[in-house]
């Protein structure tokens, strides 16, 4: 059975990974626990990608460290985005939009009848995003924010797998 998994990439580094829930193969319900298990790729999202170091994506941070508590503890709610016309989150917004309603018009356009227009749809209450990037979001070029580097995560279908489970030094 396919779960759905999410696509974290790192355009810092290049690097990409799927990363997904496999809670219920290890006996833990999610839902009820209200969190993912500690094994869970989903309890850290960020930490599925290997940060390079020292000059790598990371820049001067270093190896020892979690991207995703890292961005956690940001205030966030920042003001203008520092790049509003080449911001690489506001594109992937503007492009998801975009595939977005045509794919609803292909939706309706499909089904027979015209049932589809009876059936109101959460893609037509999307408000097409403006052509710069309002702001407001983390970005590693703004003073206050924690984030220091970004990642985009893309949701889409695979499978998961539990991790590891670290060996205790003897």
């Amino acid at each position: 059975m396919a779960l759905l998994a999410y696509q974290v990439y790192c355009p810092n580094s290049g690097q990409a990974v799927l990363a997904g829930c496999a809670c219920e193969d290890a006996g833990h319900d999610a839902a009820a626990a209200g969190s993912h298990h500690d094994r869970c790729q989903m309890s850290n999202l960020t930490s599925n990608l290997a940060c390079a170091g020292p000059g790598g994506c990371c820049g001067d941070v270093g190896e020892d460290h979690d991207c995703e508590a890292i961005s956690n503890a940001c205030p966030g709610g920042h003001g203008d985005c520092p790049v509003p016309d080449a911001c690489a989150l506001h594109e992937s917004v503007k492009a998801h939009y975009q595939l977005m309603s045509a794919e609803l018009a292909q939706h309706k356009a499909s089904v027979a009848g015209g049932r589809a227009e009876d059936v109101p749809h959460f893609a037509e209450a999307v408000q097409e995003p403006p052509d710069a990037c309002p702001g407001g979001h983390c970005h590693a070029d703004i003073e206050d924010c924690a984030v220091h580097h970004p990642v985009i995560i893309i949701a889409g279908q695979g499978t998961a797998v539990l991790r590891p489970v670290a060996q205790a030094a003897s």
